[in-house]
């Protein structure tokens, strides 16, 4: 989940209070509710040393996380769309190649298609139509007359002496 600027200060100022109330006392479990902190008791180590040796202030607090880093930036949707309005077969794998030796960007087939999802540029599902065939009273290369000449060996293949075994007796 992405917090805004003011969201995430507001949460560093109430860990700020909840590390400064534990410290003269309260009980942290309670504090915690109070202050409607959605950390375990546990979290508070982890805090305290990090408060204590950068400076007790609110900033060292401030959540370092800021949800998912999205790789795909309006640079990159611009140059996925330009591609797919001149190329629109184009498939997402070879986007990704395009993508890494324009912007050296390593972005997932799975991101690449959700992008292309959002902006409405992805391939139809399945598999692509064939070309008809040029002539369709030619047979086809398959319908030769030399296509009797393979038989399946059938049943030999299952028996002893096709494996190699010894005769029956």
């Amino acid at each position: 989940m992405r917090y805004t600027l003011a969201e995430r200060e507001d949460l560093a100022r109430r860990r700020e209070q909840w590390l400064r109330r534990t410290a003269q006392g309260e009980d942290p479990a309670q504090v915690r509710r109070a202050l409607k902190l959605a950390q375990s008791v546990r979290a508070l180590e982890n805090l305290r040393p990090r408060y204590e040796a950068e400076g007790r202030t609110w900033q060292v607090l401030l959540e370092r996380r800021h949800g998912k880093a999205t790789k795909g930036t309006p640079a990159v949707k611009a140059f996925v769309a330009k591609v797919k309005a001149k190329q629109p077969e184009v498939t997402a794998a070879v986007l990704v190649e395009q993508i890494w030796e324009r912007f050296e960007i390593a972005i997932s087939l799975n991101r690449l298609n959700e992008l292309l999802k959002q902006a409405g540029l992805s391939n139809p599902v399945g598999r692509p139509k064939q070309a008809a065939r040029a002539h369709a009273s030619e047979p086809a290369e398959r319908d030769v007359d030399h296509a009797g000449a393979f038989f399946p060996p059938g049943r030999a293949q299952r028996t002893r002496r096709a494996r190699g075994g010894a005769p029956r007796s």
